[in-house]
């Protein structure tokens, strides 16, 4: 870990913070960046000036990275992910409370998403080669041979026993599209109850949370950009974030071309194709594992059916990116309101 104060200029990342001059103070303002490296990214948690010395906190915070990793991940044999996806199959498998209601949020949001998210995807990963970083078009037999190993109705959970069991031998979860999240909400939660109310953390490019003001001066939270979809150091759009998590699911790193065709790496499970319409999706919640998980999922049902979801959980912040016609060419929508610092552009291109 490293403790070093560092302005916010330079390369603009997707859900970075904005240089100050982007805001309206008016005055460069300097940050506290304090960082850690788990679950395959840094974990960088930002203080400003006002509250510079909470630094002790954050490290702290930072330490119980590595508990979470050992408990979520699936490379260490350990791991409780790890003995559920060895043993799930044959016995019930004891989980930590925290892990038990990670699985347990993971369901309600395959319930919400009809299936589009699901932690039992890996084997449809793996069968389009995107875990190996070489992706190729599988057969229809590969694919479907994946298809019979995923289903987060197979994960079966006793809440009374605080156990996980898995109904097909051979079927494994992965929790990679929500642990982060959680992560970044235990982090968040430990900081407010250790007296820290003004901090901004990201794990990763795709998802970040915010509590209380980048500086006081404004009181309207942190300046974040948004990256372009498809060219990462260019910035999409601008805004301000307090008391929320933000999420960006997309495909936009990860993709090969096969037969003219463009694939990119977020798999539908209910298809075993690579899903939906959308260059990107963009969704403002209040927890960063329900945005996580969200924007997984919604990305997967693609924009024609988000716009037939009528639930309660449904309404919250959203900007939704769409390929477009020319080449890095965006058509960008937005759902809910959202303070701009500066909103997308209805399409977006180099011209």
């Amino acid at each position: 870990m490293k403790s070093d104060p560092q302005d916010t200029s330079g390369p603009l990342k997707s859900s970075r913070p904005l240089p100050r001059s982007a805001s309206t103070s008016g005055r460069e303002s300097l940050l506290t960046h304090v960082s850690h490296r788990a679950m395959a990214t840094d974990f960088v948690v930002m203080l400003p000036e006002h509250a510079a010395d909470g630094v002790e906190v954050v490290l702290e915070a930072l330490e119980m990275l590595d508990s979470i990793e050992a408990s979520l991940t699936i490379y260490k044999a350990n791991g409780e992910v790890s003995r559920l996806n060895r043993d799930g199959a044959f016995k019930p498998v004891k989980m930590s409370g925290a892990t038990f209601r990670l699985l347990e949020k993971s369901i309600l949001w395959s319930q919400r998403t009809s299936g589009a998210f699901d932690i039992t995807a890996g084997p449809l990963v793996e069968a389009w080669g995107f875990t190996r970083r070489n992706g190729s078009k599988p057969t229809a037999e590969e694919i479907q041979t994946a298809r019979d190993l995923v289903g987060f109705n197979k994960i079966l959970l006793d809440p009374h026993n605080q156990t996980a069991q898995l109904a097909t031998a051979g079927m494994t979860i992965n929790l990679g599209a929500i642990g982060k999240g959680d992560a970044l909400d235990r982090l968040a939660a430990h900081l407010k109850k250790s007296g820290v109310a003004d901090f901004l953390i990201h794990g990763g490019n795709s998802s970040l949370i915010a509590a209380g003001d980048q500086d006081h001066d404004s009181g309207r939270g942190w300046a974040v950009g948004i990256a372009h979809p498809t060219k990462p150091k260019r910035r999409l759009c601008g805004l301000y974030l307090k008391d929320r998590a933000l999420a960006t699911s997309g495909s936009g790193k990860q993709f090969f071309h096969h037969q003219g065709r463009r694939f990119g790496h977020v798999i539908d499970p209910r298809t075993g194709y690579p899903a939906g319409d959308l260059a990107s999706l963009t969704i403002l919640m209040e927890s960063a594992a329900d945005a996580d998980a969200a924007a997984t999922g919604l990305f997967v049902m693609g924009s024609h059916a988000i716009g037939e979801i009528t639930e309660p959980w449904i309404q919250c912040p959203m900007i939704l990116a769409a390929t477009g016609r020319r080449q890095d060419e965006v058509d960008v929508s937005t759902v809910g309101q959202i303070d701009w610092i500066d909103p997308p552009a209805e399409s977006e291109s180099d011209g």
